[in-house]
């Protein structure tokens, strides 16, 4: 990011001035099925973003605040999680345990019940909540804060996620000091539009989760053992995707502290999981877990070229299969990267994007760990599939679900070609040096 071009503040006042307006647009008016109109939203905040982030523009983060501000009384419209979010809520606040139940099973227990499962959709209703009790913490917050409106819960889910991206802000340009690269590159994530949109405005918690991986991160470099295992059980407990990166630790510390650290991340997620404890807890959670392996499939890459594989030997769909081989090849993957001596945070970014090119299911808002770890490596693929990711919504164009073959490859081949030799240059150099 050295060597700035100069572009007047005048200028960056007006495309900083046209994006509020289209984010307003985006939040407020924008219909999920009307895909022209989205993906030409999303490709002017790009085209924004990176006259921003490329300019010696001062109060950039002032930018990145007025942007999400935008999108403050925002009801999500490109996601429909948000009502499970809120279902949860009101279930724990009435004194149920939202991983005992399925929605469709007990309607009239919360508040709004037919509302919520109506907007829910039938895959949330007919299945448990996999959301772990950290962000169910924060779902009986919004609830109890707001019990009987819609627009007050997503206000405090909104606070909570946009004080994450703050703390973001801060602590990314503290981890970047300690590399003795330049602080501006947090910008990268901070001003994304992707991070914006999905985080902010459709309410995905994956800010809080990489929150709390950034200070577990920090904490690390520090020596603080402790202080990082605590936030990376914390990160754990919003969402269960830092587990893959556990393995990282095992070269990067003593056996005896590696084994307090692995101890007190242990401790601390079981204690969690033990206050919604019943003899159901974890067939109920476990299978909920499993249907994002072998039951649902939405914009993935290698996976569709296996599944197509199968249907022509087989006839029928080897998701099943496919579903259940995968968690072994990315063990496998990661315990293989884990214990050679490379580089801490670029190991966990490969494994991470080996992890989402061979799953079933990629929602957009899934990269927001890898856009965390691009800030700190010499890389191009994440930011070329934030933008190409926004084709993934092509699916909605009509009243019935349909994916866009000649779409995914126009994301995917991108993406995948610029990490093949990302991949290679990776693995004969260390990009950053600790």
């Amino acid at each position: 990011m050295n060597n700035k071009p100069k572009i007047s503040t005048p200028w960056i006042v007006a495309i900083a001035s046209l994006s509020c307006l289209l984010y307003y647009y985006f939040g407020y008016l924008l219909q999920r099925s009307d895909f022209g109109i989205l993906l030409g939203l999303y490709s002017g905040f790009f085209l924004g973003y990176f006259f921003i982030i490329f300019s010696d523009f001062k109060y950039k983060f002032l930018l990145g605040l007025v942007f999400r501000l935008v999108l403050v009384c925002q009801i999500p419209n490109l996601s429909q999680d948000f009502y499970r979010f809120i279902w949860d809520g009101r279930l724990i606040i009435n004194g149920l345990n939202p991983y005992s139940f399925l929605p469709v099973d007990i309607v009239n227990s919360v508040f709004e019940g037919d509302f919520l499962i109506g907007k829910m959709g039938d895959l949330s209703a007919h299945n448990h909540s996999n959301y772990p009790p950290f962000n169910q913490l924060i779902f009986a917050i919004g609830a109890f804060a707001s019990p009987r409106d819609i627009l007050g819960n997503a206000l405090v889910f909104r606070l909570v996620i946009i004080l994450a991206d703050i703390g973001i802000y801060i602590f990314g340009r503290k981890i970047l000091d300690i590399f003795n690269l330049e602080k501006d590159k947090i910008y990268l994530y901070f001003l994304n539009p992707l991070i914006i949109i999905e985080l902010t405005g459709n309410l995905h918690f994956e800010g809080v989760m990489m929150f709390f991986l950034c200070l577990a991160f920090y904490f690390f470099y520090k020596s603080k053992y402790f202080a990082s295992a605590v936030f990376i059980a914390l990160a754990i407990l919003t969402k269960l995707v830092p587990l893959m990166l556990l393995p990282f630790f095992i070269k990067k510390m003593s056996l005896r502290n590696l084994l307090i650290f692995y101890f007190l991340i242990g401790i601390i997620c079981l204690g969690a999981f033990l206050l919604f404890f019943d003899k159901n807890l974890v067939a109920n959670y476990s299978k909920t877990v499993g249907l994002w392996f072998t039951n649902f499939e939405f914009n993935a890459s290698i996976y569709y070229v296996l599944r197509e594989i199968g249907f022509w030997i087989t006839g029928y769909n080897l998701i099943g299969v496919i579903g259940k081989v995968t968690p072994v090849i990315i063990i496998v993957t990661i315990f293989c990267m884990a214990l050679k001596k490379k580089d801490f945070l670029q190991n966990q970014f490969m494994a991470l994007m080996v992890y989402f090119l061979v799953s079933t299911t990629i929602h957009p808002w899934y990269l927001t760990s890898m856009i965390f770890f691009g800030v700190f490596l010499n890389v191009k693929s994440i930011w070329v599939w934030s933008y190409l990711i926004i084709l993934s919504y092509s699916a909605y164009t009509t009243n019935q679900f349909s994916e866009k073959p000649l779409f995914l490859f126009l994301e995917y081949l991108p993406v995948v070609g610029l990490f093949y030799f990302e991949l290679r240059k990776m693995l004969k150099e260390t990009v950053i040096a600790e």
